[in-house]
């Protein structure tokens, strides 16, 4: 038997990853983050165990509490995250292969002159883009300081954070 999560698709992650850089702010977000946010895109639910909401996600609780649960059993968030980071890896050095995105300095940036028309119509399509959720993930997780005790690498316990 086959079984498909788009958590393991590369496909579906460049998806992702394209589509969260052409809805915020200037285009370009650190490497990091853009994982957390991929990660959140595919198990939304998983906000709700963050330890405490960093500023300015904690304005965010009320709509964060309501996302509704999943029907499959979600393991430790960090070892899914942990497992997620080759397919985040494969997708990012894909897209910058094709000219979609350029690193530069651990900030992924995305270069919208060479993303297809089509490609910016299925983004404007797509049901999750008009979300609430998707709104928390593009707008409020990149103001989101990301290392440090208060960072969101340290609440969301996704990520190493005391080295940084």
């Amino acid at each position: 038997m086959i079984i498909y999560h788009p958590a393991n698709d590369v496909n579906h992650c460049s998806y992702r990853i394209l589509n969260i850089l052409h809805s915020v702010n200037n285009n370009k977000i650190n490497c990091d983050m853009i994982k957390i946010i991929s990660f959140y895109y595919v198990y939304p639910h998983l906000l709700k165990r963050m330890k405490s909401f960093p500023r300015p996600l904690n304005y965010q609780a009320k709509k964060i509490k309501n996302i509704s649960d999943s029907f499959e059993l979600t393991p430790n968030p960090r070892s899914l995250f942990f497992e997620m980071n080759h397919t985040h890896e494969a997708a990012i050095l894909s897209l910058h292969q094709r000219s979609l995105i350029n690193i530069n300095q651990n900030i992924v940036s995305l270069e919208k002159q060479n993303l297809p028309n089509k490609l910016i119509q299925e983004f404007k399509a797509d049901k999750l883009t008009k979300s609430a959720l998707f709104k928390i993930l593009v707008e409020c997780l990149p103001n989101v300081k990301l290392d440090g005790d208060n960072g969101l690498k340290a609440k969301s316990g996704l990520m190493e954070y005391k080295y940084d």
